[in-house]
């Protein structure tokens, strides 16, 4: 089997969402059509994700900008584009390493006459290289990306939501279609990766130093701060980044929140999510907003 290029595809790997192929060379994402499944108790359902298409072409045009404008190390994009029933790739040169989160079992990456162990199980090469990760993310990803900024929230027109959201799946977001750029007279969106976490990073499994930072889907340009990230690559700390979203809604999203509140039918089921914290009432999110219009 070869990939588009012509490799031979060495590994392929198909999730409901998209594929990945591998060659020796090249990696190639390919987002897959909503198709029917049937749940446990036998009926059928369509599986989709909003936005699976687009989000291709945005990591695609986030590499562009990273690549030109950092010296953040991302994977080469050597082609991107669509097919006729729909479908998006991109093409990246394949880089050679190790997720960092799968790096804590992958044995003692040291040279035999400086092993720490045996094991399958390696602490102080994991602990190194989670060290060398978060001062890469501290010191060179966060202050450069900062440095990337506009006047409206969006990649060519598009606008990905934050990944703490699932709003495929959670009121009142679900149903929801576009994303609005909400220009500003300044420019004062900056430009995020979105998604930092251990699965994103890849490891040199000699030197434990970071390889690259990939999976760049729900990068774009936002409210600075919009990220959440924790400060940490902790995966606890990374997952609950999705919990108790209230105040983040009202900072980072007052208006697309306000326009679902509204036309959300069930008011009652919306009340019990603001009860609990995982939805701000509209009120707090209209104050933020007449303070920003005040600005």
């Amino acid at each position: 089997m070869e990939a588009k290029n012509g490799n031979q595809i060495l590994q392929s790997i198909e999730t409901n969402d998209v594929t990945y192929d591998f060659t020796a060379t090249t990696f190639t994402k390919t987002s897959r059509l909503a198709f029917t499944d049937k749940r446990l108790d036998g009926t059928d359902f369509t599986w989709f994700r909003s936005w699976n298409h687009e989000r291709i072409t945005n990591e695609a045009e986030a590499l562009k900008i990273v690549s030109h404008n950092t010296t953040i190390p991302v994977p080469q994009l050597l082609d991107y584009g669509s097919y006729q029933d729909g479908r998006r790739y991109l093409v990246t040169e394949f880089i050679e390493g190790i997720r960092l989160d799968q790096i804590r079992h992958r044995g003692c990456l040291m040279p035999d006459e400086q092993k720490h162990t045996d094991d399958t199980t390696c602490e102080p090469c994991s602990a190194q290289a989670y060290s060398n990760a978060l001062e890469f993310i501290q010191r060179t990803v966060l202050p450069q990306l900062a440095n990337l900024k506009s006047r409206s929230r969006e990649i060519l027109g598009f606008v990905m939501p934050p990944s703490w959201m699932s709003p495929d799946m959670e009121p009142p977001w679900k149903g929801k279609v576009k994303w609005e750029t909400l220009p500003l007279k300044e420019p004062g969106y900056t430009f995020q990766h979105g998604d930092l976490a251990a699965h994103n990073i890849i490891i040199d499994r000699k030197t434990l130093e970071v390889k690259a930072l990939i999976d760049w889907e729900h990068a774009g340009y936002f409210p600075p701060g919009m990220e959440r990230w924790p400060g940490t690559l902790d995966k606890d700390a990374y997952i609950k980044r999705g919990n108790h979203l209230a105040p983040a809604i009202a900072q980072f999203l007052a208006i697309e929140y306000l326009e679902c509140y509204e036309k959300w039918k069930d008011k009652e089921e919306l009340k019990a999510l603001i009860e609990r914290g995982e939805l701000p009432d509209p009120d707090q999110a209209r104050q933020v907003l007449k303070v920003v219009k005040e600005k």
